[in-house]
């Protein structure tokens, strides 16, 4: 928008039409808002009063803080977790498809695709693998069929000379 001015020098006419050219040109035409106010002020104290230019955002402890205007809100990703920003609006937050670093976990049924621990025990298991000691309390079976523990094949062994 120009500045308009009108000279002590200039005529009546031109003081007229530099004055309807503020309105005309730099201000609008009021006829035309889109608001229900009837005057430019009324319109931009309505169109203020319905923009939200902060909004709160709080997490589980109810600790708040106010995004403004202008401000960027940040989804940080972290160990085994992924946040993405996509259109329109959109953030997608996502546990990692491989999960590592984890000291406990706490469910009543895991499962990985080859075994399931469900209640304490292992079920559906594909293959075993590893070294150390396996302690087993109860009977060892491979298809439905008792697999003999070392002592007793031994003390098999023995007896059947």
């Amino acid at each position: 928008m120009a500045a308009r001015t009108v000279a002590t020098t200039d005529t009546l006419e031109t003081f007229r039409t530099t004055f309807n050219s503020l309105s005309s040109t730099d201000i609008g035409d009021v006829a035309t808002l889109t608001t229900t106010a009837t005057n430019v002020v009324g319109a931009i104290n309505e169109v203020a009063a319905t923009v939200t230019t902060a909004f709160k955002i709080a997490d589980d402890t109810s600790t708040q803080q106010t995004i403004s205007s202008g401000d960027v809100l940040r989804i940080s990703s972290g160990s085994n977790i992924t946040a993405t920003v996509s259109a329109t609006d959109t953030i997608t937050v996502a546990l990692n498809s491989t999960i590592s670093g984890l000291t406990s976990v706490s469910a009543t049924t895991v499962t990985d695709g080859t075994a399931s621990l469900n209640s304490g025990s292992l079920t559906s298991v594909v293959n075993v693998t590893g070294s150390g000691t396996a302690n087993f309390t109860t009977d060892i079976q491979v298809n439905s069929v008792s697999v003999a523990t070392k002592p007793f094949a031994i003390a098999q062994a023995v007896a059947l000379g």
